[in-house]
């Protein structure tokens, strides 16, 4: 893009401010390819290059991915994933989650309400027991700890 460009070989002994007169906003870029990892507008929206936004107090996990239950499993590849059964099948489990790290949260939806996603309790995911996803209302969260997910909450909204 158009604009001045301000390079630090070592941010972490950079202090003060940056004023930005335009409306393009900041954008905070690493490496010699200049690939970004956030970027602030002129309204103080903060885009993070994981596809989180933080604006106004709230936070925005971005848009929820299809996933396809493959062999029990499905990996996570972003916080916020709609799940559907292998193959179209009536009924699925989902044992095991891959993918996040440490402290990753999770939100799972139902992708149809026709076919039903039993989330185990076991393998990798320590939840109050198994959970039904049986309607594209119904959600549970999850946050990763080492290499299991941990339930924080599910909600049946059927």
């Amino acid at each position: 893009g158009t604009g001045a460009y301000l390079q630090l070989s070592d941010a972490t002994a950079v202090r003060g401010s940056i004023n930005c007169t335009t409306s393009d906003g900041l954008v905070f870029s690493t490496g010699s390819s200049f690939t970004q990892q956030l970027a602030i507008d002129s309204t103080g929206l903060a885009t993070f290059s994981g596809g989180i936004t933080v604006s106004g107090g709230f936070t925005n996990f971005g848009s929820f991915v299809n996933q396809d239950i493959s062999g029990g499993a499905i990996t996570a590849t972003s916080s916020t994933h709609k799940v559907d059964t292998q193959g179209g099948a009536g009924t699925d489990d989902l044992d095991t989650i891959n993918g996040g790290t440490d402290g990753s949260l999770l939100i799972l939806m139902a992708n149809n309400s026709a076919r039903t996603v039993v989330v185990k309790d076991g393998t990798n995911l320590r939840l109050a027991g198994d959970f039904s996803l049986d309607d594209v209302e119904d959600t549970i969260t999850l946050i990763k700890q080492g290499s299991t997910w941990k339930e924080v909450s599910r909600s049946n909204n059927a």
